[in-house]
């Protein structure tokens, strides 16, 4: 017996314990998983309700559902400065071999409360959103991911694949060599030993971050107090259980860079970044040399992926030679007169293609 059920949430502890017990049998990834979930809904999410499917009393998948501005959001509050710490890999939580509940889900929850925003989905959801309303799509954005799997490193001595620089272009081989050559020959990443040392690690982090900003007149990703006390929430949350890190990247002459990742299931999202730019030679990529010695570092440790999350950046697509498409989309009920008008809206841009 099936049961689809969107409840407000009175008991947030409670519900910990029920998404955890899920998470263990499902492959929702970070995004999705009571680490970074459960500190946005202790922090952040008022009168949140709970979009959950049943089979015979047993949860099946369960989603987050936020209330504002007249809509509903997974996952996410609904609040513009709240939601600024940006879900991808979106969707609901589903315990494997029930994935055919999404669809009726998603439906179930535009009957009861309206229009829903899907931010950052994958192909999966994209799809079981399109059978369930009518599906306006806001926009697609490539997600680069390196195979950590896909070429040799220093566990396997000897090996036939490449290491990976070689499995670069010529040009990104020329760049990253040049200027791993002008940092000099002590390059290394080093971790934080301990949950004070790792929110030392993230201070560095912000400050390197926000002065990169800042000389472009741009605000940054922690220029709002509520973001950092949320990732300071975070790591206090994440960094002791290993879903959380924070390196620092050095050199002959210092700090090159800092990197905020979060690792679930064989997979490292490398989150955020700061980066020390020297003044005056154009030849150091410390971004580049940060992100390749990150590689090497997780491959090493035998993690699957290390995925550059949404945005085509150039130096995404340097490292990378695959991926996926993330979407951001609003699904609308059928008899909606909101669904007429994104269908209407729809068939105008097909028409006007």
């Amino acid at each position: 017996m099936q049961q689809i059920t969107l409840k407000p949430i009175d008991d947030f502890s409670g519900l910990g314990r029920r998404w955890q017990a899920l998470e263990a049998d499902a492959d929702g990834g970070f995004f999705r998983g009571w680490v970074f979930l459960g500190c946005l809904a202790e922090q952040r999410f008022a009168g949140a309700g709970l979009l959950c499917v049943q089979r015979n009393g047993v949860d099946v998948a369960l989603g987050l559902i936020g209330r504002g501005q007249g809509r509903q959001w997974l996952n996410e509050t609904g609040d513009r400065a709240a939601d600024a710490v940006f879900i991808e890999h979106n969707g609901l939580l589903v315990r494997r071999g029930h994935e055919d509940v999404v669809g009726p889900a998603l439906r179930h929850a535009v009957e009861q409360g309206g229009a829903l925003v899907l931010s950052g989905i994958d192909a999966g959801t994209l799809r079981a959103a399109e059978g369930a309303g009518w599906l306006e799509l806001q926009q697609s954005r490539f997600a680069p991911c390196v195979d950590l799997w896909g070429f040799g490193v220093s566990v396997d001595p000897g090996g036939s694949k490449p290491g990976f620089v070689d499995t670069l272009s010529a040009n990104a081989r020329a760049q990253i060599r040049r200027s791993m050559r002008l940092y000099g020959p002590a390059l290394g990443v080093e971790l934080p030993g301990s949950l004070e040392a790792a929110h030392g690690f993230f201070d560095e982090l912000v400050a390197l971050h926000q002065q990169s900003w800042e000389r472009r007149g741009l605000p940054g990703a922690f220029a709002e107090g509520s973001i950092l006390a949320f990732h300071r929430a975070l790591i206090n949350r994440g960094w002791p259980s290993g879903h959380v890190h924070v390196l620092r990247v050095v050199g002959g002459e210092g700090v090159i860079g800092m990197l905020y990742n979060f690792i679930s299931s064989g997979r490292v999202l490398s989150y955020q970044s700061g980066f020390a730019y020297p003044q005056g030679d154009a030849r150091a990529k410390p971004g580049l040399v940060c992100h390749v010695l990150a590689i090497g570092h997780y491959a090493r440790r035998r993690q699957h992926y290390y995925d550059l999350l949404a945005g085509a950046d150039r130096y995404k697509l340097t490292l990378s030679r695959e991926g996926e498409s993330l979407h951001w989309a609003t699904l609308h009920a059928p008899w909606s007169a909101a669904g007429v008008v994104a269908k209407a809206r729809s068939a105008a841009k097909v028409f006007r293609k």
